[in-house]
């Protein structure tokens, strides 16, 4: 095994053309698929816990790859190592194994089928078509055991594949995941409120069985349309694609930004027309929202907080000092955000103009000038 490899579960391949010696080729793909597989469950364990983020590390995918590095005897015995394992450095601690996690869940999935009791809420949806293409050289007689002897042992058959793809089909799941948005309305008495989900700005209803939730339901609803992102650990109904449909159950709740980040967007809030000696245009809701998704992309981004003013024409800007220079951004009344870097050193200077929904370009921006001006 390599210096900076790892063994990743184990297989045992059986029946039909693995009781001979050797490995057919065409098997070599199921190797591939896989290795997509695993990455597209690990994927979507990331996105359920962190529903602050867009999308999930830079260099995640690449961060996951397998190799064969033999195959013993006793049927057929493929050995996959992961390489490259020195990535755990990508993510927190909460995070590091969480492909060693996809491979476990993708186990507990297929044991499920194998029970009747179908997919598991924690399956991503997303990964249910690469999971359907696993197996397809599987032959009516043979099989794929995984950790054979161990506690999480189980086995792959052409017959349990046929369940999946089924699953494959379905237009609604129903998972255990983060959702994050605003809520907008609560009935405490039907049990039910209404949730507007931050990407899509769709609002969707929600149910919640235990009353206990309902303060924090309330704490959180804002009637004057400002309402805190928040972020919902939910059993929801989803599409395949990662739309939420519904939300059947509420397990806890809490803010997405940090509190001193949504209460300053709060105190903007309240300013009435005319807060600068007598002028000043008020900062619509519309502006605020633009100015909290740029803000949940820094975070996201790992992009330390600014510092956040009104300005006198109904925007907010956004400011980032440093000793070596400076970066502001400021979000327009008409959508835009106005980007500019200056460095005190050699009075050089960096302007743009984005569509607030721009996200990645404008936070790469922010990036670029932080990292040449911070100390």
């Amino acid at each position: 095994m390599g210096e900076n490899s790892r063994a990743f579960g184990s297989w045992r391949l059986r029946g039909g053309r693995y009781e001979q010696p050797g490995l057919p080729v065409e098997v070599l793909a199921e190797f591939a698929r896989y290795e997509r597989l695993v990455v597209d469950v690990a994927r979507g364990l990331y996105k359920q816990r962190h529903a602050s983020r867009q999308r999930v590390p830079r260099g995640f995918a690449s961060s996951f790859s397998l190799r064969l590095s033999d195959i013993q005897r006793g049927s057929v015995i493929p050995v996959l190592e992961r390489t490259g394992v020195d990535a755990d450095a990508l993510f927190d601690d909460r995070d590091a194994e969480v492909f060693e996690e996809a491979r476990v869940v993708i186990q507990d999935a297929l044991r499920s089928i194998q029970e009747g009791s179908g997919i598991p809420r924690n399956f991503p949806p997303h990964a249910l078509r690469e999971f359907s293409r696993f197996g397809r050289s599987l032959r009516g007689d043979e099989v794929i055991e995984f950790d054979s002897g161990s506690p999480d042992a189980v086995v792959y058959t052409q017959a349990v594949r046929r369940q999946i793809q089924e699953q494959a089909r379905l237009d609604k799941f129903e998972i255990e995941t983060l959702i994050s948005g605003q809520v907008v309305g609560v009935s405490a008495d039907k049990g039910v409120f209404e949730f507007r989900l931050t990407r899509g700005d769709k609002v969707v209803l929600g149910h919640f069985s235990s009353d206990d939730i309902v303060p924090d339901l309330k704490q959180y609803l804002d009637l004057s349309t400002m309402a805190p992102t928040v972020a919902i650990n939910a059993v929801a109904i989803q599409s395949i694609d990662g739309e939420v449909i519904e939300i059947q159950d509420v397990l806890s709740i809490e803010p997405v930004l940090p509190v001193e980040w949504s209460d300053r967007l709060s105190e903007l809030h309240d300013l009435e027309a005319g807060w600068l000696d007598g002028v000043g245009r008020q900062v619509s809701r519309k502006v605020l929202r633009e100015v909290e998704s740029l803000l949940l992309e820094f975070l996201d981004e790992q992009v330390q907080r600014p510092y956040i003013y009104p300005t006198e024409h109904g925007g907010v800007q956004l400011e980032w000092p440093y000793s070596a220079g400076e970066v502001t951004l400021t979000v327009t009344v008409d959508e835009k955000v106005e980007a500019y870097s200056f460095s005190k050193e050699d009075d050089r200077e960096s302007d743009r103009t984005f569509h607030w929904r721009q996200l990645s370009e404008i936070t790469e921006f922010v990036i670029g000038g932080i990292t040449e001006y911070a100390d």
